[in-house]
């Protein structure tokens, strides 16, 4: 069985994969984001005269900082980040290296045309990585950088409007970004649901593959009690028909011929009851009689046997689930096929005990030879034991040499009295 193959055409690879390529994408806004705000903040200096009058070492400090700002602010936060795993120290002292190139790079532009004070929003940005309270410190030390190397010297009206201004960007910077934080969580989780959802299906197709399997043995033993309970049954007494007719034939013909009519009679009726179980599988022999009725016709059967058999009603009948009543009724057959096989006996009485009121009991009783080991195998009796404890009921079987046997099932039951 691959139930894989039965499901849907649905592939949880592809949702991984989607959800890999957009956390690559994520990645690769990031660095984006980071090298274009790096660019923006170097624009003004390449369109003002001054930056070229710098010395050469000065200018080539100012380039090699914005380069390593880059660098660091891609490649190293995932270098940082990956060794924080060991040492939970490692990734807040990224933030203080950003804060350091940041406040060299502030200090190398001081006086130029510049947006240097961009290079603080990536920063603040991927400060969501950390606690709270550790994002509310690199947020709040990076504004105090922003005030120390411009704003100190700024009148209080410009400082205000300008520290409200890159406030205003920096928790600008922080709501986008926690969007999009939540959203690549969000998809990660629905990815991860996804494929529990893909596992959970094929874990129900194992299951429904396996109910399917049982519910199909189960149809398939109760076939096969059919076929005994009905086919052997007839067989059984046609059998004994055509022996006693064989037997009497020489000195009684024309017991002999009844004999062999009522055996043909029975192969007719056997005919259609295995008609009947093929057609319907469900046709009961209960249709429109009771159960004492049912049982007594079996009986009559077996007394044209030769056997002396009797049915013996205890209680008050009562209406039974149809299930109950059929189960009862192959009881009996049963007891009284095996009786007129194996048992060599004189006598059989089925008594039908309704005297409790939570159980009826069906007993077949016989005066036959017995034997010394209790049979516990036999498809019959197995089928048997299965349709009783199919109800919640159990069987028992007692027998002692020449002391015959018995065969009893007890089924609980609630029903209404129904008369005899």
């Amino acid at each position: 069985m691959e139930p894989q193959h039965e499901l849907g055409p649905y592939q949880p690879w592809r949702a991984f994969q989607k959800a890999e390529q957009q956390e690559r994408f994520t990645n690769r806004t990031l660095n984006i984001v980071v090298i274009t705000l790096t660019v923006i903040a170097y624009l003004p200096l390449l369109v003002d005269s001054r930056f070229y009058q710098l010395p050469t070492g000065h200018l080539l400090l100012i380039l090699g900082s914005g380069l390593l700002y880059g660098f660091t602010g891609t490649r190293g936060m995932i270098w940082f980040e990956a060794r924080s795993k060991n040492r939970p120290w490692f990734f807040p002292l990224y933030f203080v290296v950003m804060a350091a190139i940041v406040a060299f790079t502030f200090w190398m532009v001081e006086g130029l045309d510049n947006n240097a004070w961009l290079l603080i929003l990536p920063v603040a940005a991927q400060s969501l990585a950390l606690p709270r309270l550790g994002t509310a410190v690199v947020c709040a030390g990076l504004l105090a950088l922003i005030y120390f190397m411009f704003l100190r010297d700024t009148s209080p009206e410009y400082l205000l409007q300008a520290m409200m201004q890159i406030s205003a960007a920096v928790i600008f910077t922080l709501i986008f970004t926690y969007i999009a934080l939540r959203e690549a969580v969000a998809r990660e989780q629905i990815a991860q649901l996804a494929g529990e959802l893909h596992a959970a299906n094929l874990r129900l197709a194992e299951y429904a593959a396996q109910a399917e399997e049982l519910a199909t043995t189960k149809e398939r033993n109760r076939l096969a009690r059919e076929i005994h309970d009905n086919l052997g049954h007839y067989l059984t007494v046609i059998n004994v028909q055509l022996e006693a007719a064989r037997a009497i034939m020489p000195e009684n013909p024309d017991k002999a011929s009844d004999a062999l009519q009522k055996a043909q009679s029975l192969t007719q009726e056997g005919l259609s009851a295995i008609r009947h179980s093929i057609s319907a599988l469900r046709e009961s022999p209960l249709e429109n009689q009771t159960l004492p009725q049912a049982i007594g016709q079996l009986i009559s059967e077996t007394q044209e046997t030769g056997l002396g058999a009797r049915l013996e009603l205890v209680g008050a009948p009562i209406e039974l689930e149809p299930k109950a009543s059929l189960t009862l009724y192959r009881v009996a057959q049963e007891g009284l096929t095996n009786t007129r096989k194996h048992a060599q006996a004189r006598q059989v009485v089925v008594t039908l005990d309704y005297s409790q009121p939570e159980q009826v009991t069906l007993t077949v009783a016989d005066d036959g030879v017995g034997t010394a080991v209790t049979p516990d195998s036999g498809f019959g009796l197995m089928g048997i034991r299965e349709r009783v404890q199919l109800l919640g009921g159990d069987t028992a079987v007692s027998t002692t040499p020449d002391a015959g046997f018995t065969l009893r099932a007890t089924i609980p039951c609630s029903g209404e009295y129904v008369g005899r």
